[in-house]
């Protein structure tokens, strides 16, 4: 592979992600993680969910409220960072149970339409059924964004 000599020489810096929505302390690793890339730069999201600004879980039971909550968590780390929701390109979604799916696409298509993205804007994404780390929460959401 030919590599120019700007791109040999372009440096890395790797800088974590905070958000007044989300407490540090209540986990044990960065909510998402900023790499910068010469003029690009890229977002990685933790596994993000209903959680309130001192780690307590949010809107229990409510499966359509723990989606909509999440997604603001989510949008709220990138816009500390002068990103933005649109800027995705994509999710890692995991669901308690796959029996939420419809009730997910539906809270989603919501969320995204709100942010201003119409269906052909929807980021690459999968979603699978897990075994989230409280009982009480439905929806884990990771993500993946990009800027110029």
């Amino acid at each position: 592979m030919h590599h120019t000599q700007d791109e040999k020489n372009i440096t890395i810096k790797k800088t974590p992600m905070h958000t007044p929505r989300l407490s540090e302390a209540a986990v044990a690793f960065p909510r998402g993680l900023r790499v910068d890339l010469g003029i690009h730069t890229l977002f990685f999201i933790s596994g993000t969910a209903s959680v309130g600004p001192e780690g307590q879980s949010m809107h229990e039971g409510d499966f359509y409220a723990q989606v909509i909550h999440t997604y603001k968590n989510i949008a709220s780390l990138l816009h500390e960072q002068s990103a933005a929701f649109k800027d995705i390109v994509r999710f890692t979604v995991y669901l308690k149970s796959m029996d939420y799916y419809d009730k997910f696409n539906k809270a989603r298509d919501d969320f995204f339409a709100n942010q201003g993205l119409s269906r052909e804007e929807f980021p690459a994404s999968t979603c699978v059924e897990a075994r989230l780390c409280r009982e009480e929460l439905l929806v884990e959401i990771e993500a993946i964004a990009i800027i110029k």
